[in-house]
C-alpha cells in the first residue's frame, strides 16, 4: 500500500470535524417537547441476519419461502439492489445505523464498539433527540450491549439469549425474541412516538431444520446456474430455506400485531439484512471475507401507508448505509434543520425516488472486509493491542452492472457484469502486471486511504472470542 499523504491525512480530520457530536445529550429535546402535538410515524426496524435476497420469492427465488416479507414488499417500497457495506453482523449494523463505511466509523469485525470520542451519531440517537422510546430486541452475541455498546442509546435492550451452541448461551431463534418484543409493543402502544429495532438471527449456520417449512411450494422455475448440484448443497440450501420461512412466520406475528393495536397506518416498517450467505457458489460456504453476490446482496424493503405508494420497486444500487438518512428523513425530516446537529452520510436518502419525486441515481456502490482480530488484553493495556490498520482484506464496487473486487494480498481483481453473468460464474481475472490492473488498484487505495478514518474499540473477552468462532466469525 502507497504511503498516505499529508493532504489525505488532514483531509480525513476535516471530513470528521465536519460532524460536530463532541458534546450531544442523551435526553430528549426541546424541540422534541415543542413537537409533542405533531404525531410523527412510529419506526419498527427489521433485521433479519444472513439473509441473501435471492432466496426471498418477492427477489425472484423459485420456492414460496417468504410469504409475509413479500407482502410487505406488496403493500410498499422494494429495493431491488441493496447491498451491504461489509458481510459481517457487527460492523454491518453500525453501518446501517451511521450511514458510514466500516473504516469510517471503525467497527471494522465483531466483538467491537464505535471508538469512545466517535464523530458519527446513529439512528437510535438521533431519534431518542426527537422523543422517541426505543426498545431493541437481539438475538446473537455480536450484538450484545456489552460489546457494541448499543445499548446507550435504547431505553430498553433486550439481549437474554434462549440458545446454546456449543456449551455458551449465544444465540436465540425467532420465536424467544418475538414474545418479549410484542410484550415491549403492547405496554408502549400509548407512548407519542416508538422506535423497535427487532434483529432475527435464524438463517444464520448452524442451520436447523424447520420441518414446517422444509418444503415451500416452487412457484417458478430454478435458474440452472444458481449452484453446483450435489447432496450436500442440497441438504443446506434446504435447512437455510426452512430457517428463512421460520423468521418470517415470527416476523408476520410481530406484522400481525401493529395491525391489531391499530398502528398499521402510522408505522414505518423497515426490513433488511445485515450480509447475506455464500452456500456453495464459487465453492465457498459461509460469509465474512467474500464479496460475492450471495454474501453482499440484501433485501430492503419499507411500508409506510399514506407516503410509499405499494408495489414500488427501486431497481438502482443502493447500499444499507442509505438506511440511516432514508428512515431519518421519514420519521423525523426537520433532523435536518436542527441547528444543534451536524449529520453527514456516506449513505443516500433514496425517499425522492421512494416517493417518486425523482429518479434514484446512479452510483457506485462499495463493500468490504477485514481480516484478523485483536487480543485478550485489558483495556488498560490497549496501546499494545494490535491495530486494524492497512488495505481490508477485499474491497468490491459496483458501478451499474460492472463489478470489480479486489484482493490486494493475492494481487487480483476480479471482474463480473452482472447483467450477462448475474450469478458470477465467468470471472474475468486482472493480475498484477496487467496495466488496468494498476489503474484499478491506484483508484481503490485512493477511495479507502480518503475514509480510513477511525479505529474500533475492542471489548472483547476470551469467552466472547470463544463464542464468535463457535459462529464462525473469526478464524485463526
Amino acid at each position: 500500500m502507497r504511503k498516505r499523504t499529508g493532504l489525505l491525512k488532514i483531509g480525513g480530520v476535516l471530513l470528521c470535524a465536519a460532524v460536530s457530536t463532541a458534546v450531544w445529550s442523551q435526553t430528549r429535546s426541546p424541540s422534541a417537547e415543542g413537537n409533542a402535538d405533531k404525531q410523527r410515524p412510529h419506526v419498527v426496524l427489521i433485521t433479519v441476519d444472513t439473509l441473501r435476497a435471492d432466496h426471498l420469492s418477492s427477489y425472484g427465488y423459485h420456492l414460496k419461502t417468504s410469504p409475509v416479507m413479500d407482502q410487505l414488499a406488496e403493500d410498499g417500497v422494494r429495493f431491488d439492489r441493496a447491498y451491504s457495506a461489509i458481510p459481517m453482523t457487527g460492523p454491518s449494523h453500525f453501518s446501517m445505523f451511521t450511514g458510514r463505511y466500516p473504516q469510517e466509523h471503525g467497527a471494522r469485525i465483531n466483538g467491537v464498539s464505535l471508538p469512545g470520542n466517535s464523530k458519527w451519531l446513529t439512528v437510535p440517537q438521533v431519534l431518542r433527540r426527537f422523543g422517541y422510546t426505543s426498545g431493541a430486541f437481539v438475538s446473537a452475541w455480536p450484538l450484545v450491549g456489552r460489546l457494541t455498546r448499543l445499548d446507550r442509546h435504547f431505553d430498553h435492550y433486550d439481549e437474554e439469549m434462549e440458545r446454546s451452541y456449543q456449551l455458551v448461551h449465544s444465540m436465540r431463534w425467532a420465536e424467544d425474541v418475538t414474545g418479549p418484543a410484542l410484550r415491549w409493543l403492547d405496554e408502549h402502544q400509548d407512548e407519542q412516538s416508538l422506535f423497535l429495532w427487532v434483529h432475527y438471527f435464524d438463517p444464520h449456520e448452524p442451520y436447523n431444520l424447520r420441518k414446517e417449512f422444509a418444503d415451500p411450494e416452487q412457484i417458478r422455475e430454478p435458474h440452472p446456474e444458481s449452484l453446483p448440484k450435489n447432496e450436500e448443497i442440497a441438504n443446506r440450501v434446504r435447512k437455510y430455506d426452512s430457517e428463512i420461512g421460520y423468521a418470517d412466520r415470527h416476523i408476520g406475528r410481530l406484522l400481525d400485531r401493529i395491525d391489531k393495536l391499530g398502528m398499521r397506518d402510522n408505522t414505518l416498517v423497515v426490513l433488511l439484512s445485515d450480509h447475506g450467505e455464500g452456500l456453495g457458489e464459487q465453492g465457498f460456504v459461509g460469509h465474512g471475507r467474500w464479496l460475492y453476490e450471495s454474501t453482499v446482496r440484501v433485501p430492503w424493503i419499507m411500508r409506510l401507508p399514506g407516503t410509499i405508494d405499494p408495489g414500488t420497486v427501486i431497481d438502482r444500487n443502493v447500499s444499507i448505509m442509505d438506511l440511516a438518512p432514508t428512515l431519518l428523513d421519514l420519521a423525523v425530516p426537520e433532523f435536518r434543520e436542527e441547528s444543534e446537529l451536524t449529520i453527514t452520510f456516506a449513505g443516500r436518502s433514496q425517499v425522492a425516488a421512494i416517493t417518486q419525486d425523482a429518479e434514484a441515481q446512479s452510483r457506485q456502490v462499495r463493500f468490504v472486509s477485514f481480516d484478523g482480530k485483536k487480543g485478550f488484553l485489558p483495556k488498560w493495556m490497549s496501546w499494545i493491542w494490535k491495530p486494524n490498520s492497512g488495505l481490508p482484506f477485499r474491497i468490491g464496487k459496483l458501478d451499474g452492472n460492472m463489478k470489480v473486487i479486489w484482493t490486494p494480498g493475492e494481487e487480483r481483481f476480479e471482474v463480473f457484469d452482472l447483467a450477462q453473468d448475474p450469478f458470477e460464474v465467468k470471472t474475468q481475472f486482472l493480475v498484477a502486471n496487467d496495466r488496468r490492473y494498476k489503474f484499478e488498484e491506484a483508484a481503490f487505495e485512493r477511495w479507502f486511504e480518503a475514509t480510513d478514518l477511525a479505529e474500533s474499540e475492542s471489548r472483547l473477552t476470551k469467552r466472547d472470542t470463544e463464542i464468535l468462532e463457535s459462529l464462525g466469525y473469526i478464524n485463526d
